[in-house]
C-alpha cells in the first residue's frame, strides 16, 4: 500500500510540473521569440523486487524547435531582406532619373537640340543664341546634378553600411555574453537560449549567418567563423583599400616590358613638304622671283628662268631669312618638264601653304601645287578630352636624368627618348600635375618615402650603363580610388601609316590590358583578415554597390552610362568632318582616325570626357557659322552613336538617355519581382516553423486537460490510500 502512495506521489508531482509548463506556455504566448516548451518524462528505474514498476520522474524541460528548418527560415530571411534594401536602393535612384513631360534631363537634352535648330535659322540673332547658352547650361547642370545625387547615395550607402557593421558586432558580443551566461548556468536556461535565438535571427537580417550547435557553439558569417567555442567572438571590420588608376603603354604578351608607344622604324622624323610651280612665257626684263631679281635674265625663255632659279642660291637665303617659319631646303628643275621647278621645304616645316600665282615681266609663275604634304612625326596626350601635351621629333625638352630628383638635361626627342620627353612635358604641364604623374617605367619608394625609377631588372628595362634609357610609359592618379579616375589617350603620328589614299592615319595606342590598374574602391568585409563573402542580408547590396568591382554596382553602371554621354556629347561637339556629299564624320575621335584629320573643322562647345570634367564654352557660340550649325543640328538626329564601344548598342543621345533611364526601371522590376517572391517563400518556411515551435492556444487547452484530469486521478489515489490506512488503523484501536 505504501508503494502504491509512493507511486502516486511521483505522478502527482510529474502531472503538477506538466500543468504548469502549459500555463507558462499560454502565458507567452504572445512572447516574442519564445520557443514552445516541453516536459520530457521517464520510467523511475526498477531498483527493487517490484513488478509494477516505482512511478514516474520529471526528466527536464526543453524547447520545441527543429535546427534544420532554423537555419533554413534564417537562410531565406537573409535573402529577403537583401531584396528588400536592394529595392530601397533602386527606388532612390530611379527617383533622381524621374521626369515630367517639362522637367528632366530628356526635356533638357530636347531643348538643347531646338535651341540649336532655332539658331540654325538666323544665326546672328541674340535672342537665339542666349536661348542655346541657357539651354546647354541647363543640360550640363542637370548632368551634374544626376551625378551628385547617385553619389550622395553612394556615400549614404557608405554610412549605413558603416552603421550596419557596428550594429553586427555589437549583436556578436551580446550572444558571446548570453553564450558565458549558458555554459556557466548549473542547468540550460531555457529564455536565454531563446534570446540567443532572436540574436542569431537579427543577424540574418543584415548578412548571412550558420549555426551549429554539435560540439559547443559556432556562429558563421559568410563561411567565416565569427564565434567559437561558445564565446569566443571575432568582431566583422569593414575593410576600404582605395586604389588608383594607372594606365600602363607597354606591349601586350612581352616579358621584360617594353614600351608600346612609337615604331622606332619609322617614326624617325618628317616628310619634307613639295611643291611644283609651273613657268610660262618669256622675260622682257630681268625677272624676280620669291623677292630676289635674277640679274641678266631679260629675253630668256621660261626653261632658261627655271635654270637661273635653281642654279642662284641666294633665292634660298633670301626666302629664309625673311620666312623663318616656311624654310626652303632646295629648289630644282622638274626631271620630266624643264619648264616646272620642284621646291622642297626643310623636314621640321611640317605642311606648308602653297605659293600664290604671280608674274614678272613677262614670266607667268603658276601656283604651286603640292606634290608631297610635309608633316612631322608627334606624340600628343590627351587628358580627359579637354588637355593635350604634345611632342614632335625633333623637339628639345628639359628631362630629368636618371633616378636624381630635381636634375635635368635637355634631350632632342627622337624614338629612342620619347616616353622620357613625354614624361617630362606632362608632370610639368600645370593642367595635369595635380592630377596625375608619369612615369619612365616603374617606381620604388626612396627611405624618404618618394617615388623613384625602380633598378630591379625583373621590372624594367634598367640599364646601369644608362640609367636614362627609355622604358615604357606608367601614368598614374594623384587620387586614390574611383575619385581619382581619368580617361587618359595617347595619339601618334607616324608620317609611315597611311590610308589608301596616301593621308597620313593617327593612331591611338592602347594601354595594357592585363597590368593596367583602374581605379578602384575595394572595399569588403573581413573577419580576422579572411574576406567574407555574402549571399544574402542587408550588407550584401550594400557592400555591392560601394565596392567597384563587385560585378553588382549599380552605382558605379548608372555613373558610367551617365560619363558615356557625356563624353560622347563632348567629342561630337567639339570636331567633324565634312564630305562633298554632305555627310559628316562625326566627332574628334572619328576625325583623327579617318586619315583626313586636317580637314576637320573645330567647335568645341563642350569639352571632357565624362561628367565630372564636362564643361560648356559659351564663348563658342559667337563663332558658330551656318556650316557648324547645321553639323549641329544633325547630331540630333544621329542613331548611330557608339556610346559603349560595342557598335552593338548604337543610338542617339535622346534614345541612350531614355535606355538608361529604361534600364533602372528593369533592374528594380527584377529586384521587385525578386523581392516578392522570396517574401512567399520565407513567409511559407516561416508559418511552418512556427506550427511546430510556437504556442497553439487550442493544443495546449487539451493538454492542460489531459494534465489536470491526471493529476486529479493521482490526488484520488491518494486519497484513497489514506481513507485505506486511516480505516486499518482505526480496526487496530
Amino acid at each position: 500500500m505504501i508503494n502504491v502512495l509512493n507511486v502516486a506521489q511521483t505522478g502527482l508531482k510529474a502531472s503538477q510540473t506538466q500543468v504548469e509548463n502549459v500555463m507558462n506556455n499560454l502565458a507567452n504566448e504572445t512572447t516574442p521569440g519564445y520557443k514552445k516548451r516541453v516536459v520530457n518524462i521517464s520510467e523511475l528505474d526498477h531498483s527493487d523486487s517490484r513488478a509494477t514498476g516505482r512511478g514516474v520522474i520529471v526528466d527536464d524541460v526543453t524547447r520545441v524547435t527543429n535546427d534544420y528548418m532554423y537555419q533554413n527560415l534564417i537562410k531565406e530571411n537573409s535573402k529577403l531582406t537583401a531584396y528588400e534594401q536592394e529595392n530601397s536602393m533602386l527606388n532612390d535612384i530611379e527617383a533622381i532619373f524621374a521626369e515630367t513631360d517639362d522637367v528632366g534631363l530628356s526635356a533638357d537634352i530636347n531643348r538643347y537640340f531646338q535651341s540649336i535648330e532655332n539658331l540654325r535659322t538666323s544665326p546672328q540673332y541674340t535672342i537665339y543664341k542666349n536661348e542655346l547658352k541657357n539651354d546647354a547650361n541647363e543640360l550640363l547642370n542637370s548632368l551634374k546634378q544626376a551625378y551628385s545625387e547617385i553619389e550622395a547615395k553612394e556615400k549614404e550607402a557608405f554610412g549605413t553600411t558603416e552603421d550596419t557593421v557596428a550594429k553586427v558586432n555589437e549583436l556578436l558580443n551580446t550572444i558571446g555574453d548570453i553564450s558565458a551566461k549558458i555554459i556557466n548556468s548549473n542547468d540550460t536556461p531555457l529564455d536565454l537560449l531563446d534570446k540567443r535565438d532572436a540574436l542569431e535571427q537579427e543577424i540574418s537580417e543584415y548578412i548571412d549567418v550558420e549555426i551549429s550547435r554539435d560540439v559547443g557553439y559556432e556562429l558563421k558569417i559568410g563561411g567565416v567563423t565569427a564565434v567559437r567555442f561558445d564565446t569566443n567572438v571575432h568582431i566583422l571590420e569593414l575593410s576600404e583599400n582605395y586604389i588608383a588608376q594607372k594606365d600602363i603603354y607597354a606591349k601586350e604578351n612581352l616579358i621584360p616590358y617594353e614600351s608600346s608607344l612609337v615604331d622606332p622604324t619609322t617614326w624617325n622624323g618628317n616628310n619634307q613638304e613639295q611643291q611644283t610651280i609651273q613657268i610660262f612665257g618669256a622675260a622682257t626684263s630681268d625677272v624676280d622671283f620669291l623677292g630676289t631679281t635674277l640679274a641678266g635674265t631679260s629675253g630668256d625663255s621660261a626653261s632658261d628662268i627655271a635654270t637661273a632659279i635653281a642654279g642662284d642660291a641666294s633665292i634660298i637665303t633670301n626666302w629664309n631669312t625673311n620666312n623663318p617659319n616656311n624654310e626652303i631646303d632646295t629648289i630644282a628643275v622638274d626631271g620630266s618638264n624643264n619648264e616646272k621647278l620642284v621646291i622642297t621645304y626643310k623636314a621640321t616645316e611640317g605642311d606648308v601653304a602653297v605659293l600664290a600665282q604671280a608674274s614678272s615681266n613677262g614670266i607667268d609663275f603658276d601656283m604651286s601645287q603640292e606634290t608631297i604634304k610635309g608633316t612631322t612625326d608627334g606624340i600628343s596626350y590627351i587628358l580627359d578630352d579637354k588637355t593635350t601635351v604634345s611632342l614632335t621629333y625633333g623637339d628639345t625638352v628639359s628631362a630629368p636624368i636618371g633616378t636624381t630628383p630635381e636634375t635635368y638635361e635637355n634631350i632632342t626627342i627622337d624614338a629612342s627618348n620619347v616616353v622620357r620627353g613625354l614624361v617630362a612635358k606632362i608632370n610639368k604641364t600645370t593642367d595635369t600635375e595635380n592630377k596625375i604623374t608619369t612615369y619612365n617605367g616603374p617606381y620604388e619608394l626612396d627611405k624618404d618615402g618618394q617615388k623613384i625609377l625602380t633598378n630591379n631588372p625583373l621590372h624594367s628595362d634598367y640599364d646601369p650603363l644608362d640609367p636614362n634609357k627609355d622604358r615604357y610609359l606608367i601614368i598614374e592618379s594623384n587620387t586614390e580610388g574611383e575619385a581619382g579616375q581619368f580617361n587618359g589617350e595617347i595619339l601618334v603620328y607616324d608620317n609611315n601609316t597611311l590610308n589608301s589614299d596616301g593621308d597620313v592615319v593617327n593612331n591611338f595606342v592602347e594601354k595594357h590590358s592585363l597590368i593596367s590598374q583602374a581605379g578602384v574602391n575595394d572595399i569588403h568585409l573581413e573577419i580576422f583578415d579572411e574576406e567574407v563573402y555574402m549571399t544574402g542580408g542587408t550588407l550584401k547590396p550594400l557592400i555591392d554597390n560601394i565596392k567597384t568591382e563587385s560585378g553588382e554596382n549599380k552605382f558605379t553602371k548608372y555613373k558610367e552610362q551617365l560619363d558615356m554621354f557625356a563624353q560622347k556629347l563632348s567629342d561630337y561637339s567639339s570636331g567633324y568632318i565634312e564630305h562633298s556629299d554632305q555627310t559628316y564624320t562625326f566627332g574628334v575621335n572619328a576625325s583623327q582616325e579617318s586619315g583626313e584629320s586636317g580637314k576637320m573643322i573645330g567647335i568645341n562647345l563642350f569639352t571632357g570626357s565624362d561628367v565630372d570634367s564636362l564643361e560648356f564654352y559659351e564663348a563658342g557660340i559667337n563663332v558658330l557659322t551656318q556650316d557648324k550649325l547645321d553639323y549641329l543640328a544633325d547630331i540630333q538626329w544621329n542613331e548611330d552613336i557608339n556610346f559603349d564601344g560595342t557598335n552593338e548598342n548604337n543610338s542617339s543621345f535622346s534614345e541612350y538617355f531614355q535606355s538608361i533611364r529604361a534600364g533602372i526601371a528593369t533592374d528594380r522590376e527584377a529586384v521587385r519581382f525578386n523581392e516578392e517572391s522570396q517574401a512567399v517563400i520565407k513567409e511559407s518556411m516561416q508559418s511552418n516553423y512556427d506550427k511546430i515551435v510556437k504556442v497553439d492556444k487550442d493544443t495546449e487547452m487539451v493538454e492542460l486537460i489531459k494534465y489536470q484530469a491526471a493529476y486529479a486521478a493521482n490526488a484520488k489515489m491518494i486519497t484513497m490510500v489514506d481513507e485505506m490506512l486511516q480505516t486499518i488503523l482505526g480496526m487496530k484501536r
